[in-house]
């Protein structure tokens, strides 16, 4: 999540200025350093201890690796606000540079070898400035006075507070996270609980294990005195989901009363898009200090129960929503995260539909069509990082409405039929991925793949869609003109490209799908009948010249 300029959308949009020493290293992704390219990681382990009263961290991150190149030296992120105390390679010290936000480890590598680096390092991390929009750790108090501590770090990257390979094409298999807090708090995080085990001198270590594949910006900490409403959920699957809301005790009964109507999402978003990925471990919520993030099963929930237009927690609903458009299918390079942030916010009008009705459904398609800036594609094809995808040309949360109104007229262009299949197989490829709970239903995924799933799934070449839609920014004008016969339609598209999309007509009681055939299309009318083009809005188009 991270919609800023509406601050109505998920975590997913606008980053703030970086701040501080290596500012220029406060994004995520990019082009992938050489060092970084030459291997694929394979899991993490993070051993950290967390003092709320200096509030500092200090711990060892051991990363397991495989080179998929020869290689003298490979790099690790982590942010010059933390110092590193020691590198070990295989077991043996080595000296490590760290410099300019890049841990370089000098290495003698070759392409199948498996090896682990053991960072130790500690310090003061950033102070999230405005979380989640601009990150980092967070240090709140509760009401009462006791520490309420979260992280988040989607814009800035993981290495904002543990070293890491910082690039969104590479996720790790398996995480292990170790925190010791102070007694008295509790640590929730992604995955399953291993073992809560008494650290002495007053302190408490919680071990998690997420056994999926994971965005190292989805790997989070929420530590507070929570309390935890605990319940299961039955998958379409048929499968028992255990489920966590890990809340403040002073907001458990709300939570309490909630958790059904948050199950209801849950429920919502397995029947159009196929069941919860990640129910061998978890389906949990962290009440956070900030407003919240897609942290993989363990969203950040910040949004204090209220329910907005269309009386429904629609912060809830987008941070779930990334449970599959975010953490089954994730884009490997910013470039494409409207993936992300388009499709789960679609889903809320989906959502909508379902259970409040068409008309609110077009209501709420129309309301996010009139925030768009058309000034950037939503899907470049160059490289992107994470400041580049949000702030390019200005920046704008097009990657969020513009992707839903693409999706909301790429249904009308497919029907509902073609249109809901294409979304589930877009989740899940194949239908016996969806009966895996191994973490194998994982990918990643591009715009150019999900163009081929859609077109596969519909029997339409799409290519044309894809190209005025998403790959480049202008929207197309739709011109009418009512004739002595009837009204003739044509659509004038920026860069002339071809654009064969069919508008809907009303004419009394009769709606017509008018094909557009050669760039133009016609209606007969009888004398003084009236027609209506497109009352509902389902075609995305200029409302002027732009």
């Amino acid at each position: 999540m991270r919609s800023r300029i509406l601050a109505f959308l998920g975590l997913s949009v606008l980053l703030a200025s970086p701040r501080g020493q290596d500012a220029a290293h406060q994004t995520s992704g990019g082009v992938l350093l050489d060092e970084q390219a030459c291997y694929d990681v394979k899991a993490y382990e993070l051993v950290l201890r967390v003092d709320p009263a200096e509030q500092t961290i200090a711990g060892t991150l051991t990363m397991r690796a495989r080179a998929t190149a020869d290689a003298e030296r490979i790099a690790l992120h982590l942010d010059g606000a933390l110092r590193v105390e020691s590198v070990v390679l295989d077991g043996a010290p080595v000296e490590a540079a760290h410099e300019d936000g890049l841990i370089r480890v000098p290495a003698a590598l070759r392409a199948g070898q498996e090896f682990a680096v053991a960072v130790q390092y500690g310090g003061k991390p950033r102070v999230a400035p405005n979380p989640p929009w601009t990150g980092g750790f967070t240090w709140e108090r509760t009401p009462d006075g006791k520490p309420w501590i979260a992280t988040s770090c989607q814009g800035e990257g993981a290495d904002l507070w543990w070293p890491c390979k910082d690039h969104p094409s590479d996720k790790p298999e398996q995480v292990d996270l170790v925190i010791t807090v102070p007694a008295g708090l509790v640590c929730a995080a992604n995955g399953t609980l291993v073992a809560t085990t008494d650290a002495g001198d007053g302190w408490r270590t919680f071990h998690w294990r997420t056994r999926m594949p994971i965005s190292n910006y989805c790997v989070a900490l929420n530590i507070a005195p929570y309390e935890v409403v605990e319940s299961t959920y039955r998958s379409v699957t048929g499968e028992e989901v255990p489920v966590g809301f890990w809340v403040l005790p002073q907001d458990r009964e709300r939570a309490e009363r909630e958790l059904p109507e948050f199950l209801d999402h849950v429920r919502h978003m397995e029947e159009v898009c196929g069941p919860y990925p990640f129910r061998a471990e978890k389906y949990g919520i962290a009440q956070t200090p900030h407003l919240g993030m897609e942290h993989q099963t363990i969203i950040a929930y910040g949004n204090r129960f209220r329910k907005r237009e269309f009386a429904y927690d629609w912060l809830h609903h987008h941070e779930l929503s990334h449970e599959w458009w975010g953490n089954l299918v994730t884009c490997r390079d910013w470039k494409d995260m409207w993936i992300h942030e388009g499709i789960g916010t679609y889903m809320q009008a989906l959502y909508i539909e379902s259970r409040r009705g068409r008309q609110q459904y077009l209501t709420q398609i129309g309301r996010w069509r009139r925030t768009l800036a058309n000034q950037r594609a939503i899907a470049p094809r160059e490289t992107q990082d994470s400041r580049q995808i949000y702030f390019g040309a200005g920046g704008s949360n097009d990657i969020y409405y513009k992707g839903a109104c693409v999706m909301h007229t790429l249904r009308w262009l497919l029907g509902d039929e073609a249109f809901f299949v294409g979304l589930r197989r877009l989740a899940y490829p194949d239908p016996e991925l969806e009966k895996v709970t191994d973490g194998s239903c994982v990918r990643f995924e591009d715009t150019d793949g999900v163009q081929r799933i859609l077109e596969a799934h519909s029997g339409r070449e799409l290519g044309w869609f894809f190209a005025v839609y998403v790959r480049q920014p202008a929207l197309p004008h739709l011109v009418t003109e009512r004739t002595g016969t009837g009204l003739a339609l044509r659509w004038e598209v920026p860069g002339d490209l071809p654009f064969p999309m069919p508008v809907p007509v009303v004419v009394g009681d009769r709606t017509h799908r008018v094909e557009i055939v050669d760039g133009h299309g016609f209606v007969p009318l009888e004398p003084g009948a009236e027609a209506q083009v497109d009352p509902e809005g389902w075609v995305l188009r200029a409302t002027r010249r732009e």
